[in-house]
């Protein structure tokens, strides 16, 4: 965790961060819609609601799927939890009796959680998580994931056996997990394509701040 002062790189991250959030304009904050409703927050390029053309301020509800198209990205609030998906993406993102559900069909997509249980799916893996933060990038052949910050279990579809329980503060344990076939099912591999602005920028719309920033 950084415990740099106000001019230091959390300092930096967190100004960053905010001015992106001010690039969303005037829409409401997420605090100000009823407590499961969400909404799209800024949508770049072609974004589909299950299946239909959608523009900023559209509403999104539990079991929608959102989908961003070629060059193409989405960000959305659903309740207390915050999106990022990146072109060429699908995601679900249901409620039910055993906590909320992320499905994440084909894409890259960066969440923030607000405290309760959560499952994230994606073809090749299963994990579960407890408010925080994670990246995930599905792709034919394995999944990359990091678990910002928080507490999680990660669990290859193909070996389940080989599931992993990780404790992180600040992407200290990014994995890669392999389909069916692969051995090591899963393995240890590097943060990307994701960064601590976005986090910033994500958390913001649900009025909190990254546990790595020291104000």
């Amino acid at each position: 965790m950084c415990t740099c002062g106000k001019s230091g790189p959390s300092r930096r991250r967190l100004l960053t961060g905010m001015a992106a959030l001010a690039a969303f304009g005037s829409l409401r904050p997420a605090s100000a819609m009823t407590p499961k409703g969400g909404s799209l927050r800024r949508s770049d390029g072609a974004v589909l609601i299950n299946g239909k053309p959608a523009q900023t301020g559209g509403a999104i509800a539990a079991g929608d799927t959102v989908a961003a198209g070629p060059g193409s990205q989405a960000v959305f609030t659903l309740g207390d939890d915050a999106f990022l998906l990146r072109a060429d993406g699908a995601v679900t993102v249901s409620d039910g009796p055993e906590g909320r559900r992320i499905d994440l069909e084909s894409g890259r997509l960066l969440s923030v959680f607000g405290p309760k249980v959560i499952t994230l799916k994606t073809p090749h893996a299963n994990v579960g998580i407890r408010g925080t933060a994670a990246y995930l990038e599905a792709r034919p052949a394995a999944t990359d994931i990091c678990v910002c910050y928080g507490h999680a279990m990660l669990s290859p579809d193909a070996a389940p056996d080989k599931a992993e329980e990780v404790r992180t503060r600040h992407h200290d344990a990014p994995r890669r997990i392999f389909g069916p076939g692969r051995q090591p099912a899963i393995e240890p591999f590097m943060v990307t394509n994701h960064t601590d602005e976005e986090l910033v920028m994500l958390e913001a719309l649900v009025g909190r701040v990254p546990p790595f920033v020291t104000r």
